[in-house]
């Protein structure tokens, strides 16, 4: 990834581990600022960024530190685009979806940067509910307010002029990971702005069925011999099995974390990786053999199933398809909720190729 001198120039808000980033800079985009709060985090992403340094990259202006903190007028005239996924605990279906009532949103903050920055194009990355259901409202006015249509004030109430908007064009799409590569199914909400005069044509899906290529299966990445350090959580049957069609859906084993079907993209990685809800691989071939048992009505077993072991890290960072280069930082829980958070570099890179082709 050297350097050119007609790179594309931008700022990575609430960076994490740095997916967004690894994507963006494979197409040739030099990352100039990255703010991250988190620790462990910020010191996987520096780790990983002096990584791209060594083999060309220009150094990063990193503030590791509360957004709110941060003067983005600092980066006016600097930056042809912002990109950042801003906390998504606010708006998933799997937390309280308190949405702006929740003090981890940092939506309002990125629009912000917007404003005082005002970088010719943006992407904004988040989950899936944030348009959906109780959410779709707000998830409605935030794009007015991107697209110039409402005051940022409806957003970040006095901290700007009353009558302070931006004006992108703003198109947004859920995109399911395992159609770009991705050795996992994976659902995330893009957002992205330009200014008027430039079109933003969505990545075409290039895996999957009538496509040039076949979805990419976890164990592509991943097999039963073991990489990385070993999770030590334990996996055992579940006293009152929910069976499905599937051997690897349904409830038949305690905890959230359900078997991998290796000749298909993995489930999605949560945040919450690290003891029982990590997904785990099937080394004795156990899932189709007890499916097959309790569909014929056999009784549910107990204990310890066998040669059921959770994935590591390291295979959770594998089907996020980093770098296997990428080492991360702090606890084992903290690492696996760095992988958990981030955005597949993989299909960022996807994104971030039609931007360029349309910021050029």
């Amino acid at each position: 990834m050297n350097a050119k001198t007609d790179s594309l120039k931008i700022a990575d808000l609430f960076a994490g581990a740095g997916g967004l980033s690894l994507g963006f800079a494979e197409e040739n985009f030099q990352v100039v600022a990255a703010v991250e709060y988190d620790g462990d985090s910020a010191a996987t992403y520096q780790a990983a960024h002096e990584h791209l340094v060594d083999r060309g990259a220009e150094p990063v202006k990193f503030h590791e530190q509360d957004i709110c903190e941060i003067d983005f007028r600092q980066y006016w005239g600097h930056l042809d685009t912002i990109v950042g996924g801003p906390p998504c605990q606010p708006w998933s279906l799997g937390g309280l979806r308190r949405g702006h009532a929740d003090p981890r949103d940092g939506i309002p903050q990125f629009t912000r940067a917007l404003y005082e920055a005002s970088p010719r194009a943006f992407v904004l990355e988040n989950v899936a509910g944030l348009a959906k259901g109780e959410t779709r409202s707000t998830f409605e006015l935030i794009i007015r307010v991107l697209s110039g249509e409402r005051p940022l004030a409806d957003l970040l109430g006095d901290q700007v002029d009353k009558e302070a908007r931006l004006d992108y064009t703003v198109n947004w799409r859920v995109l399911q990971a395992a159609d770009y590569g991705v050795p996992q199914n994976r659902q995330r909400l893009f957002v992205v702005g330009v200014r008027e005069g430039t079109s933003f044509p969505w990545p075409a899906p290039t895996h999957g069925p009538g496509r040039p290529l076949a979805h990419v299966p976890a164990g592509s990445v991943i097999s039963p011999e073991v990489l990385g350090e070993p999770n030590p959580s334990i996996v055992t049957y579940a006293s009152n099995p929910s069976l499905r069609p599937d051997p690897y859906h349904g409830q038949i084993y305690n905890g959230g974390g359900r078997p991998i079907d290796l000749a298909k993209p993995a489930p999605t990685m949560l945040a919450s990786m690290g003891g029982n809800k990590t997904p785990w691989v099937d080394t004795q071939g156990v899932v189709p053999n007890y499916h097959a048992h309790l569909m014929a009505g056999g009784q549910p077993r107990s204990g310890k199933v066998p040669g059921a072991r959770r994935i590591t890290v390291a295979e959770a960072a594998s089907l996020q398809t980093f770098p296997a280069w990428l080492r991360f930082a702090g606890s084992r829980s903290s690492q696996y909720r760095q992988v958990g958070n981030a955005v597949p570099p993989a299909l960022a890179r996807a994104v971030a190729r039609q931007l360029s082709d349309s910021l050029r």
